[in-house]
């Protein structure tokens, strides 16, 4: 992926003091990333960039595993480095780059992508099928966040994976699409990266300057404002075996998914898997 660097600088505005890294193929950027600023956290500024042509073992959540070919994904791992916000409010990075990644799409091919909460971009299929937790949206783009505490203090590594130009027997599973399945246009991976990196600096200054408060910093509107998950009903898979049912209602001020069962209680989730209920 040559000119990376020239990408970002373009579309950010700055010379970038922060570092880019891109390598050839490895096994993960997030966990590559974690392992490097928890080793050397001076060595890795706010912004830093790692970037793979090829991530033959990408982490999504719960521990699942994800690959794909050579050359067709944009996979990146971005260092985040949110002083003066409480980690309580960390919750919240999910959402911000699943935000970033919407912008960055609609930027440079013209879909207009949506979140599922908290951190699956989704377009919707050509097709038209319906599948079960998915109704007619497919998965064109996953975020997951890692903490990394260092000397330096809190610091979060955000993974993002964005299916490119994959046909479509390229696609690991029928829920997933590419940019080449559902876009006007197609992008370079270069001039996604550098317009994905530029709109998530901007998300996460004004969050930063408001110590972390989604809301009064206008980003847990915007947030709400592409979240397909919102108004749905859902099936929420909780840790430890529970099922939520209810209407996804609303995004907590931390970030968390408001849940709203049918006796009218409303319940807060901060992590479990959450699937849309097709209603007939």
């Amino acid at each position: 992926m040559r000119g990376v660097r020239a990408a970002l600088q373009a579309v950010t505005g700055h010379d970038l003091d922060s570092r880019v890294e891109v390598v050839g193929r490895t096994a993960s950027t997030s966990s590559d990333l974690v392992r490097a600023v928890s080793a050397d956290p001076a060595g890795w500024p706010h912004l830093s960039v790692l970037v793979a042509d090829h991530q033959a073992a990408g982490r999504g959540r719960a521990g699942r595993s994800w690959d794909t070919p050579a050359g067709v994904a944009l996979t990146v791992s971005v260092l985040l480095r949110p002083r003066e916000v409480p980690v309580e409010r960390f919750g919240w990075v999910p959402l911000l780059a699943g935000l970033a990644v919407v912008r960055a799409v609609e930027q440079t091919t013209g879909l207009r992508p949506g979140l599922k909460w908290p951190n699956d971009v989704l377009a919707e299929s050509v097709d038209g099928v319906v599948l079960p937790g998915w109704g007619t949206r497919r998965k064109l783009a996953g975020v997951l966040g890692d903490l990394v505490v260092t000397d330096d203090g809190p610091a979060v590594v955000v993974g993002i994976g964005v299916n490119v130009s994959q046909s479509a027997d390229e696609l690991p599973v029928p829920s997933a699409t590419s940019l080449a399945q559902v876009a006007p246009r197609v992008p370079t991976r270069e001039a996604l990266l550098g317009s994905l990196v530029g709109h998530l600096a901007r998300v996460v200054v004004p969050w930063q300057e408001a110590r972390g408060d989604a809301v009064a910093a206008g980003l847990a509107e915007r947030c709400a404002a592409i979240c397909t998950t919102l108004g749905e009903p859902v099936r929420v898979e909780l840790p430890g075996g529970d099922v939520l049912d209810g209407t996804a209602s609303g995004i907590a001020a931390d970030g968390a998914l408001e849940v709203t069962e049918a006796s009218g209680r409303v319940r807060t989730v901060h992590a479990g898997d959450v699937r849309h209920v097709r209603v007939n």
